[in-house]
């Protein structure tokens, strides 16, 4: 090969990286996109179902389906909480972390 080959093979190959990091970021940028909406659904639905839990006219401790709606709803909002922390820069990059190569 003739050092114009090699350089434009060089060239190349520095464009297909630039571009497969583009991917690379913005596949990340969608997924704490999905992390952090997930979160949010389901906080404000675990919210909005305590809510109405506790808004009802019967006791919650005397009703086997109030007792059960508001642990569901206590979980859907600490998983909420827990996507939203995790859909933060910070977190996330620990979270998707690339294993070093050897």
């Amino acid at each position: 090969m003739t050092e114009a080959e090699i350089e434009n093979e060089l060239q190349s190959l520095k464009a297909q990286l630039a571009l497969l990091q583009e991917e690379h970021a913005k596949t990340r940028s969608g997924w704490r996109y999905w992390l952090r909406i997930t979160g949010f659904l389901l906080t404000v639905y675990g919210i909005a179902v305590l809510a109405g839990v506790l808004m009802s006219h019967a006791p919650v401790s005397s009703n086997p389906v109030a007792i059960s709606l508001t642990l569901m709803s206590l979980f859907m909002f600490a998983f909420g909480l827990w996507l939203l922390a995790w859909s933060t820069r910070l977190l996330a990059e620990r979270l998707m972390k690339v294993a070093p190569r050897q």
